[in-house]
């Protein structure tokens, strides 16, 4: 998985924050506070502030 934040750039394979996995879909918390939605290694949908 080499996709990154859409807010501040940071690899999501590098996350700091645990991860919760349903399936192929992972809940990612990136170390800008966004949540990532990644679906098969990409980024779909995100939450959160910056």
């Amino acid at each position: 998985m080499n996709t990154r934040c859409p807010c501040c750039g940071w690899p999501s394979a590098e996350h700091v924050y645990p991860v919760s996995s349903h399936g192929d879909v992972q809940y990612v918390r990136c170390v800008c506070g966004v949540w990532l939605v990644v679906e098969a290694g990409r980024v779909v949908a995100t939450a959160g502030r910056p």
